[in-house]
C-alpha cells in the first residue's frame, strides 16, 4: 500500500499470487514433449494447443479453453459408446460359448446309464449321431469354427480411436494363385465369395487392437495394409480385416 511519500508495499498478499513460487520456465524438452513426439497426436488438439500458446487476446484464449473442454468431452463419450458396444458383443459371444460348454458337460455327466448315453447321441438341432463320440466331434467343430478363441491377430492401426472390426475369409484372391495369374479353379477367378468370420475384439489402446478368431481360421502369413484395410495372406487363403 502507498504511504505519504508514495512508496508501494510489494509484499504478496495471501490469495493474491503468493502460491506462484517457481520462477523457472518449463523446459522445451521434457517427458511430455517426448511422449508427444513418439505418439500419434490428433490434429485438432494441435490446433487448440497452438491457439492457447499464440492468441494475443484473452477472449480467444478463453474460447480455446472452452473448445478444449467440449471437444475432450465429445471424444470421451464417443470412445465410451464404442467400448459399450464392444462389451455387449463380447457378452453375447461369451454366452454362446457358455451354452456350448454347458451342453458338452451335460453329455458327459449323463453318460452313466445306457439309456442316457443313447439319448445323448441325439441332438434336436443337429439330428442323430451313430455314436456319442461323433456328437462330441460335432461340438468341437462348432467351437473351432464359430467361437472366437485359439487364434489372435494384433493390428497396430494408429487411428487414435477404437474402431469396429469386421473379418472376412476367402480363397484364390488375385496374386495368390499357386501357378500364377488366372490359374485358379474354374469359376474362382478373382477369389471365392468372402465369408464373414466370428470374432472378438480387445482394445489394447486407441492405436492398436487384438482380434480373436476361431481356431479353425488360424493361418500364417505377414499382416499387410492395402487401401485402408488389413490382409493376412497364407498361400491361397486370405483373411481381410476392415476397421470402421
Amino acid at each position: 500500500m502507498a504511504d505519504d511519500q508514495g512508496f508501494v508495499d510489494t509484499t504478496p498478499q495471501a490469495g493474491n499470487g503468493d502460491q506462484y513460487q517457481d520462477p523457472t520456465h518449463i523446459p522445451s524438452e521434457n517427458e511430455f514433449t517426448n511422449d508427444i513426439k513418439n505418439g500419434v497426436v490428433d490434429k485438432n488438439s494441435q490446433t487448440l494447443a497452438k491457439w492457447l500458446r499464440e492468441k494475443q487476446w484473452g477472449v480467444d484464449v478463453r474460447e480455446a479453453l472452452a473448445l478444449f473442454v467440449e471437444w475432450l468431452s465429445t471424444k470421451w463419450h464417443s470412445n465410451k459408446e464404442l467400448i459399450d458396444k464392444n462389451s455387449d458383443r463380447q457378452s453375447q459371444v461369451e454366452k454362446r460359448q457358455t451354452d456350448l460348454e454347458g451342453r458338452f458337460t451335460g453329455v458327459l455327466s449323463g453318460a452313466t446309464k445306457d439309456g442316457e448315453v443313447i439319448d445323448a447321441r441325439n441332438s434336436q438341432t443337429y439330428g442323430k449321431f451313430d455314436v456319442l463320440d461323433k456328437r462330441f466331434e460335432n461340438i468341437e467343430v462348432l467351437l473351432a469354427k464359430y467361437v472366437p478363441q485359439g487364434f489372435e491377430v494384433t493390428i497396430k492401426h494408429d487411428l487414435n480411436r477404437m474402431p469396429q472390426v469386421s473379418v472376412f475369409t476367402y480363397d484364390w484372391a488375385i496374386g495368390t494363385e499357386t501357378n500364377g495369374l488366372d490359374t485358379a479353379p474354374s469359376g474362382l477367378f478373382g477369389g471365392s465369395q468372402p465369408v464373414s468370420v466370428s470374432n472378438q475384439v480387445v482394445y489394447s489402446d486407441v492405436n492398436s487392437v487384438k482380434v480373436i478368431l476361431p481356431a479353425d481360421y488360424q493361418q500364417g502369413g505377414t499382416l499387410e495394409k492395402h487401401d485402408g484395410d488389413w490382409y493376412l495372406i497364407d498361400g491361397i487363403k486370405t483373411l481381410k480385416f476392415v476397421l470402421n
